[in-house]
């Protein structure tokens, strides 16, 4: 499987949500601001991600207005995610720069290791391998020991070492993720397995990849996501291949192709 292919498999689309405890007083600003995300949300999840990205802009502009800090970081990183998924890294990458770069308020270290490690995906897309390294290891600094960004950020380890040709350290890295995102995280927990099983294909541990891959693809389709499903049955294509199974990996090619056609993401 190519680099980019790589790199899809990879890309995480949790989107935070500005929902926040019921106790809380809030303005009608940010009451507005929490309508956009959400709405925001559920039009990125029909897959209308020019409508998401507008919906997020209008989040943030209001929580700019009232310096509502954990809201601005919330859309940033969600507008992060929406134009990354458009095909726009340069303006992805920008709303990261503006969330790690801003010298005149405090985010919390968790929204730093989110934004820090995206923009690791982002340098490992243009395959720039240093930045990446650089930024997942930053990720891991303000991550610290209680974060619950550990497994993505050892997934984003796993992903360089992929890029690196390193199929022992790609494992290393994409066998701790697994553990630690299994039981929390069923998207990142499916990525795990799909670096795990891009590892052993790397490996030439065919049966194992192979029945890494068709683990995720279960998980994939329970959570309804086209491209993260067309990977899988590339994976899978993959391993039969190498196991002799032309068929196989040709239904598995076939059922790829459709999910393309239909430009979903």
């Amino acid at each position: 499987m190519g680099f980019r292919s790589h790199i899809a498999i990879l890309c995480c689309l949790v989107l935070l949500s500005a929902c926040s405890h019921v106790e809380e007083m809030r303005s009608a600003r940010q009451e507005r601001a929490t309508e956009f995300n959400q709405r925001a949300q559920r039009a990125f999840l029909r897959g209308e991600y020019q409508s998401a990205a507008d919906l997020y802009g209008n989040a943030l502009q209001l929580d700019v207005a009232i310096e509502n800090v954990n809201g601005i970081a919330i859309n940033m990183l969600n507008l992060a995610r929406v134009y990354q998924v458009l095909g726009n890294p340069a303006l992805a990458e920008r709303y990261l720069d503006s969330l790690l770069e801003d010298k005149a308020l405090r985010y919390p270290p968790a929204q730093l290791a989110a934004a820090a490690v995206q923009k690791s995906l982002l340098r490992l897309q243009e395959n720039d391998v240093a930045g990446a390294t650089a930024w997942v290891e930053k990720s891991a600094g303000y991550c610290g020991p209680d974060c619950t960004l550990a497994g993505v950020i050892d997934n984003a380890r796993a992903g360089i070492a992929l890029r690196a040709n390193d199929a022992d350290k790609a494992l290393q890295w994409s066998e701790h993720a697994t553990s630690e995102n299994k039981g929390s995280s069923q998207l990142e927990y499916a990525n795990s397995l799909r670096l795990t099983a891009s590892a052993r294909l790397m490996k030439g541990e065919y049966d194992t990849a192979l029945r890494l891959s068709e683990e995720a693809l279960a998980i994939d389709k329970l959570l309804g996501l086209p491209e993260k499903i067309r990977q899988d049955l590339l994976l899978s294509a993959q391993a039969h291949e190498k196991l002799g199974h032309a068929e196989q990996a040709a239904q598995c090619r076939d059922r790829a192709a459709r999910i393309a056609a239909t430009a979903l993401k």
